[in-house]
C-alpha cells in the first residue's frame, strides 16, 4: 500500500505545483504564494486517502488508469517481470533514502543546537533569544533564536535583527517544519525540492518587505544584503540571509506592485486541486470491477461447479457482506504483489481467467478455496487458489448482526504480452 501512496501523492504534487505556481511566482502577492504553495504540499498528501466517486469522463478515466499499479505481466521474451520483487526493490530504496534525509536533519539539529548551547546569548525587546558566535558566520534564525556574530551584532544589529524579527514574526519555521518533513517523505520528487527552493524565497521575498515598510532605506539595505550574502546554511530548519535568491529579491523590492486584480489568476488551483482529487484519490472504480466481477462469478453455473457448493455451508445473501481489510482495492492489490507466475506456465506462454471461488468465515479467515472458472492450466489454477489461501483474515459477514459465513468469488488474471 505504501507504493501506491507514495506514487500517486508525487505525482499530485507535480501536478498541482506545474499548474499554478507559474502563474503567480512573478507577483508581488508575497502572502498568498506562501499559502498556495504550501496548500499544495499538505494536499497533496491527502488526496491519496481522499475517497471519491469515479465519474464517467473519459480523460479523467485515463488519466486515473495510468496511476493504478499494472497487472503481473510477461514481456516478450518470456522472462517474468516480478511487480513483488520490483515493487519490494522500490520500497527497500525509498526507505533507505527516508531514514538517510532524516537521518542528516536530526544530526543537523542537534549539531546546531550544541553548538548555539556553547555561545552567549542575550534577550532581544521581543522575547527571542540573540545567541553570538565567537567566529564570522552568516546571520540566520533557528525557531526563536537569531544567531549572528559578535563583530555583526556590534555593526549590522539594526538591519539583521529587523530582518530576522520578521522571519520569527511571520512564523516561517513552521513552513519550513512542514517543508523538511515533505522533502523527508518525497526526497525522490524533484518538485519537493523545487517547491523548497521557492518557498524560501518567498520568506525573503515577504520579509524584505515587511522591513522595508517599517521605514529602512532600501538602498542601505540592499547593500547590507550585498555585503552579508555569503555562504550557504546546511540546517532545515533556518532562515538567514544568503547569496542564492539575491538578485531575485533585489529585483523584487524594486518591483510595482502588482495589480489586485492578478490575485484571481489563483482561482486556478481550484480547478487543478478538484483534477488531482479525480485523479489520484482513491475511486470506487475498483470496488465497482470487483462487484462486477463477483456478479458474474454468481451467474456462472457448471455441474462441476454446482458439485463443489453443496459441500460448501454458507450464507449467499447476508445483510452486511464480508470485506478485504483495506476495501476492494486493497485486496486486488494485495492478489497482485502475492501471485507468482509459474515458471512452467511462463515457458508454455500459458495464460488465462481464473475465478476463484471461497468461504469467509465466522472469524473471518478464508477457507474452502475452489475454482468456479478455470484458466484451461492446472498450474494456473493451483497458482490462483494458493493466493486466495494466503489471505490475512477478512472482515466477516453479519446477518442481523452477528458474523455469519459466506461464499465470495474473486477473478484473477494472468497474462503475457
Amino acid at each position: 500500500m505504501i507504493l501506491p501512496y507514495i506514487i500517486k501523492s508525487a505525482m499530485a504534487l507535480a501536478l498541482l505545483y506545474t499548474c499554478t505556481m507559474p502563474l503567480l511566482e512573478k507577483e508581488t502577492f508575497h502572502r498568498l504564494n506562501r499559502i498556495i504553495i504550501l496548500g499544495c504540499l499538505i494536499l497533496s498528501f491527502f488526496v491519496p486517502f481522499i475517497h471519491f466517486t469515479g465519474g464517467t469522463n473519459p480523460t479523467v478515466n485515463m488519466l486515473r488508469q495510468a496511476v493504478q499499479l499494472p497487472e503481473i505481466m510477461i514481456d516478450g521474451n518470456g522472462s517474468e517481470q516480478s511487480i513483488w520483487n520490483l515493487a519490494d526493490i522500490m520500497i527497500c530504496i525509498y526507505i533507505i533514502g527516508v531514514v538517510a534525509i532524516f537521518t542528516m536533519t536530526v544530526v543537523q539539529t542537534a549539531s546546531l543546537i550544541l553548538r548555539l548551547r556553547k555561545c552567549e546569548q542575550i534577550a532581544d525587546n521581543r522575547g527571542n533569544t540573540i545567541v553570538l558566535t565567537d567566529y564570522t558566520i552568516s546571520p540566520f534564525c533557528f525557531f526563536h533564536y537569531i544567531v549572528m556574530s559578535r563583530d555583526d551584532y556590534a555593526n549590522n544589529r539594526g538591519f539583521i535583527l529587523t530582518h530576522e524579527q520578521e522571519h520569527i514574526r511571520l512564523r516561517h519555521y513552521i513552513d519550513l517544519i512542514i517543508l523538511q518533513v515533505a522533502t523527508i517523505i518525497q526526497w525522490f520528487n524533484p518538485f519537493v525540492w523545487l517547491i523548497g527552493k521557492n518557498l524560501k524565497a518567498i520568506h525573503e521575498f515577504e520579509v524584505d518587505e515587511a522591513v522595508l515598510n517599517k521605514g529602512i532605506d532600501a538602498t542601505q539595505y540592499q547593500q547590507f544584503l550585498v555585503i552579508k550574502a555569503v555562504g550557504n546554511r546546511l540546517q532545515p530548519f533556518a532562515n538567514n540571509l544568503n547569496k542564492e535568491s539575491l538578485k531575485r529579491r533585489i529585483i523584487m523590492m524594486n518591483q510595482k506592485k502588482s495589480n489586485r486584480w492578478m490575485m484571481l489568476k489563483a482561482l486556478f488551483v481550484i480547478p487543478v486541486a478538484t483534477l488531482a482529487v479525480s485523479v489520484f484519490a482513491n475511486t470506487s472504480d475498483m470496488s465497482s470491477m470487483a462487484k462486477a466481477a463477483n456478479t458474474t462469478a454468481n451467474s456462472i453455473s457448471t455441474n462441476n461447479m454446482q458439485t463443489k457448493q453443496s459441500d460448501i455451508k454458507s450464507s449467499d445473501k447476508v445483510e452486511v457482506m464480508p470485506e478485504f481489510k483495506g476495501g476492494n482495492k486493497a485486496m486486488m492489490e494485495f492478489l497482485m504483489m502475492n501471485m507468482k507466475y509459474p515458471e512452467s506456465a511462463i515457458k508454455a506462454k500459458q495464460q488465462g481467467k481464473a475465478v476463484v471461488g471461497f468461504v469467509v468465515k465466522k472469524d473471518g479467515t478464508v477457507s474452502d478455496v475452489y475454482i468456479v472458472k478455470s484458466t484451461g492450466y492446472d498450474v494456473l489454477d493451483n497458482e490462483a487458489m494458493r493466493v486466495v489461501k494466503s489471505m490475512p483474515a477478512w472482515e466477516p459477514g453479519k446477518q442481523k448482526g452477528k458474523p455469519v459465513d459466506v461464499k465470495y468469488f474473486v477473478p484473477i488474471t494472468f497474462r503475457q504480452k
